[in-house]
């Protein structure tokens, strides 16, 4: 019988719990045994009325013989349920990293203990989303028997991955993953043709769909997973072969990929979710807003628009190589609302840095939801 270890792990993550609110996970299987897996958000209190979102903080338990044996596969498991969490909530979540580990074996006076530093969350607002526990677990539940969960778990890891560059000029690496992640999932959707027409060969299956069978991935892919979007289909297989054998320009390569991201997107996720075999109400709301739009990891963004004013061509304040206006926000409250969005109230102090002479006149300020 080994000792028992936690192993504590964090990272950042569009995707929200509610404050005092988890999932677990219970015999979870890793590579020294079953562990069971807690994921919540960790709040931050900067304030009276500022309280946070942190990391996604992720608690691992179970037996090893020592805490080195439990450190790794502690954290594989953890790890290990990012995919299907990003795939519920629609939301990036990125890799978290081990932060704790120790011997919790009780009535020990002497303990292993380890500790990774990791830098403490910044005061900087991010994007959030709150996830669904109630779908989730259906999700979870429904994927874990399916004869096809480890192809439906890579194509799911693959759309993480694209979600991780869901930002403004990283459309090409979010193409690239989408497209994997079609090709991840096209036999568990040919398997299920299979079944749907009543054939056990996929010969059969061509024949019946009226195709060579060379053709039948393409065709599944193609007509089932992209829904015969043909132009999606096309833009997306040049994009993506034009990426990896390096025969396209990148300018090329990322319009391709932005004409058909949101669509490449959509149609990955809603397919790997039919496949699951969710009952119609958490298909239904994994599949309405705001669980049908991307959102990727990222600080809003803020702009500044106005114009200098004054006499001379020496703009910048001595010892700046350029006129700049120094920003100081602070956070004034913050809460996530009963909708699971975030609300923040933010005090910015805008200090010029300009020449003697020369004034800077505001003409707007505007926070964006980038994306």
């Amino acid at each position: 019988m080994g000792k028992e270890f936690v192993v504590v792990m964090r990272g950042p993550s569009a995707m929200l719990f509610d404050h005092n609110k988890q999932l677990r996970v219970q015999d979870f299987q890793s590579d020294v045994g079953p562990v069971n897996i807690t994921y919540t958000t960790r709040y931050l209190n900067r304030g009276p009325e500022v309280i946070m979102p942190g990391d996604l903080w992720i608690d691992i338990r179970g037996s090893a013989n020592s805490l080195g044996e439990a450190l790794e596969p502690f954290a594989n498991a953890g790890l290990g349920m990012l995919p299907l969490l990003t795939l519920s909530s629609n939301s990036a979540i990125e890799d978290a990293d081990i932060e704790l580990g120790f011997d919790n074996t009780s009535g020990l006076t002497e303990r292993d203990y380890f500790q990774n530093y990791i830098p403490p969350e910044s005061n900087v607002v991010h994007v959030g989303r709150r996830i669904n526990i109630e779908a989730t677990i259906a999700l979870l539940r429904a994927l874990g028997p399916h004869p096809d969960s480890e192809r439906l778990r890579r194509g799911a890891n693959q759309y993480r991955l694209a979600l991780l560059s869901w930002r403004l000029g990283r459309e090409t690496l979010s193409l690239a993953h989408l497209w994997m992640a079609v090709e991840a999932i096209t036999k568990a959707k040919l398997r299920a043709e299979c079944v749907a027409h009543g054939v056990i060969e996929q010969a059969d299956l061509a024949a019946k769909m009226g195709v060579d069978l060379k053709q039948l991935d393409g065709v599944i892919r193609k007509e089932l997973i992209l829904k015969g979007d043909k132009e999606c289909y096309e833009k997306a297989r040049k994009a993506s072969d034009g990426f990896e054998h390096g025969f396209l320009g990148y300018d090329k390569i990322r319009e391709l990929s932005r004409d058909v991201r949101h669509r490449m997107a959509d149609y990955v996720r809603v397919a790997i979710l039919e496949m699951c075999g969710l009952d119609d109400n958490t298909f239904a709301t994994l599949t309405s807003d705001p669980y049908d739009k991307p959102l990727g990891y990222w600080p809003v963004v803020k702009y500044l628009r106005g114009k200098l004013v004054g006499s001379g061509d020496e703009l910048a304040a001595p010892g700046n190589a350029y006129p700049f206006i120094r920003w100081n926000p602070t956070i004034k409250s913050s809460k996530l609302n009963e909708n699971g969005r975030i609300e923040c109230q933010l005090n910015e102090t805008l200090t010029v840095e300009t020449a003697e002479g020369i004034g800077f006149q505001q003409q707007s300020l505007e926070v964006w939801q980038a994306g």
